[in-house]
């Protein structure tokens, strides 16, 4: 095992960066559903100032309301499994939405990513998602709340019942927000293989993309951290950064490059900048999430 290649006045171990990916295996139902009720959610809290809560608009049209990330939540009993479990390798799933307002759209960025752009037909509540790799999706919005939705999913001839959940915040800016479509970007694996500027370049983003999410769980105040299905060569601290070894290095990470050849070339381009120690990291932070944030954008800036 790797030992950290940045490790700056590291307060905890790695255990204090909770992953709440590890849910016992379950099934759920959502009667409520077929019943028309909705669940009740909690007030949210108020945004960082780059953030901007739907909630305090006295107006809001339907198309931005929908304009959200959304959590995948609940199916019914017939398709909990499908929707929320993965059978290959016997793991939980984390379906998440995530929808903007010009219109692109984004699908499981941590289960099976589809980049692409959604059009709602209001007269119907018909919301069709098309997909870059030519598939689509086609969901019946049965009830909509500010910070919840029902919907009938149409997905392949078969018809699920979902539920999904938001915190109704959003970013002032999209680009700003880690879903954002061309931030994910370096999540997809190339065609061919790519230069050295082209790896460094799916390197920046990478990083660029883990700065982006740091400070999106920040900003929203998230007190606990989820990385389940996210592809990453990194092993986070509470004041520190370091690197998965390579005989354990994420396999997901692993396939967002041609080959393991390059994704092992790009492991040793980040481990070097990293064994530089020339990240600053903040003298008094009053949050790791967010330190880490900021030390990840400098980073970036190094490729």
């Amino acid at each position: 095992m790797n030992k950290p290649l940045l490790f700056l006045y590291c307060l905890a171990a790695a255990a204090s960066c909770r992953n709440t990916g590890a849910h016992p295996k379950s099934k759920v139902t959502i009667d409520t559903i077929t019943a028309g009720k909705m669940a009740a959610v909690p007030a949210t809290i108020e945004p960082d100032t780059s953030m901007v809560a739907l909630k305090t608009f006295q107006t809001l049209s339907l198309d931005d309301a929908i304009s959200q990330v959304w959590i995948f939540e609940d199916a019914d009993k017939t398709h909990w499994n499908k929707i929320f479990w993965d059978t290959v390798t016997d793991t939980r799933q984390y379906p998440e939405l995530a929808l903007f307002r010009d219109h692109s759209a984004l699908l499981n960025p941590r289960c099976g990513l589809k980049i692409g752009t959604w059009n709602l037909d209001k007269e119907n509540g018909e919301m069709s998602l098309l997909w870059k790799d030519g598939s689509a999706d086609l969901f019946i919005v049965r009830q909509r709340a500010l910070r919840q939705m029902e919907l009938a999913w149409h997905r392949g001839g078969d018809l699920a019942l979902v539920r999904l959940k938001s915190d109704a915040i959003v970013h002032k800016h999209a680009v700003e927000d880690p879903y954002y479509p061309s931030n994910v970007k370096w999540m997809i694996r190339p065609a061919a293989k790519e230069t050295r500027e082209q790896l460094r370049h799916r390197i920046k983003d990478c990083v660029h993309w883990y700065a982006l999410f740091f400070m999106d769980n920040h900003n929203r105040q998230e007190t606990e951290i989820s990385f389940s299905g996210l592809p990453s060569c990194f092993e986070w601290y509470n004041g520190g950064i370091g690197m998965q070894s390579k005989s354990g290095l994420d396999k997901k990470w692993i396939a967002c490059f041609h080959s393991e050849e390059q994704a092992f070339a790009a492991y040793d381009i980040i481990a070097g900048e990293l064994g530089k120690h020339e990240l600053k990291w903040p003298e008094h932070p009053t949050s790791w999430v967010k330190q880490t944030g900021e030390v990840l954008h400098q980073l970036a800036n190094k490729f």
